[in-house]
């Protein structure tokens, strides 16, 4: 872990930050130079620069969020949870991503990358999923692995996790899981014991850097990455709107 991983943690970490802004930031600037802009130490450059002179709000809470959380808190939560940094240029960042436009210009790992060399089918449905349902979803998952094909999915209640069961119940399972808070956020807190195993055996994976809660707007964009690592999508169960 790199001194630039922490800053690229405490980067992603601040409100009002967001995907297209932090990419604009570390297109004009290092890890180092951009939270020295955040600070208020350096004057910003390229599209940053107009927004920090424009918008006050966005300056005011950027130099209380790195105040509140600093690299220093960023740097020991990254080395406590074993959690790396990829940006699209590491060898490690999934080549699945690379292509779309709005790929995000940070993930936060935990387990082993090489996974996502394997075939891989995402495995997905309600929370609220009915007991044949979670039982359909477990035999899936089972039967995926038992084939050596990766499970991937989003560690949620109902399918998710029953996905996620059934590929751990495989001596062959490495499913991938794409979460919607840190990666060191265990959601739901029952999962916690799942999200360990899905760590132990493969990997997991958050566009959120450690300390982030759920909240309900980041699962649609944990929805596209799950979607873009899968070269197949089953549905389990589902409700019409979702």
């Amino acid at each position: 872990m790199s001194a630039d991983d922490a800053r690229l943690a405490c980067l992603a970490g601040l409100k009002e930050m967001g995907r297209a802004r932090l990419s604009a930031m570390l297109a004009h600037h290092t890890p180092e130079e951009a939270m020295e802009v955040v600070r208020g130490e350096r004057p910003a450059s390229g599209p940053i620069a107009h927004l920090l002179v424009s918008n006050q709000k966005v300056r005011d809470e950027w130099r209380a969020g790195a105040a509140r959380r600093p690299e220093a808190w960023y740097s020991e939560a990254l080395e406590r949870s074993e959690t790396r940094v990829l940006r699209p240029a590491d060898p490690d960042y999934p080549p699945q991503l690379c292509p779309d436009p709005e790929r995000p210009e940070l993930l936060f790992v935990r387990g082993d990358m090489s996974c996502l060399r394997q075939r891989r089918v995402g495995v997905v449905g309600t929370r609220n999923a009915t007991h044949q349902g979670r039982l359909a979803a477990r035999r899936i998952g089972r039967e995926l692995a038992d084939d050596g094909v990766v499970v991937v999915s989003g560690l949620a209640l109902g399918v998710d996790g029953a996905a996620h069961e059934g590929a751990l119940s495989s001596a062959g399972g490495h499913p991938v899981a794409v979460v919607g808070s840190g990666p060191d956020v265990p959601y739901p807190k029952r999962h916690r014991g799942l999200w360990d195993l899905v760590i132990e055996r493969g990997v997991l994976i958050s566009e959120w850097p450690p300390g982030t809660p759920p909240d309900a707007f980041r699962f649609p964009k944990r929805n596209r990455i799950l979607a873009a690592l899968s070269e197949a999508l089953v549905v389990v169960e589902s409700r019409k709107r979702g």
